[in-house]
Order: C-alpha cells, then structure tokens, then sequence
C-alpha cells in the first residue's frame, strides 16, 4: 500500500472523514486529498475534531 493509500485509510476509517482524493481533479492531485468546505461551520468543526482525534 502507498502513502495515499495508506492516508485515504487513515482518514476513512481512524478519523471516520471521507474525502475526495485528489486526482479525481487531475493528474497533479494524485496523492492528495481534497476537502469540500462548502458546508456548515458546524459540521467543519466536527471533522477537525475527528481529525484531532485520530491523531491524538
């Protein structure tokens, strides 16, 4: 397994966050992930939560 792999694994089942990975928008996003802020305030907060907590 890759470090992307390894890291869209981390974030989906450690930090229970789905997020887009990057080269669904292209060649130069491969190994990147991408996170849709288009949403409540509420709900950003809760992912960096989650986030903090996994790697906490």
């Amino acid at each position: 397994m890759g470090a992307a792999e390894a890291l869209d694994k981390f974030m989906l089942t450690k930090a229970r966050l789905w997020l887009d990975k990057g080269q669904k928008f292209g060649v130069e996003g491969r190994g990147y992930l991408r996170v849709n802020l288009g949403c409540p305030r509420s709900t950003v907060d809760d992912a960096i939560n989650r986030l903090l907590t996994a790697l906490g």
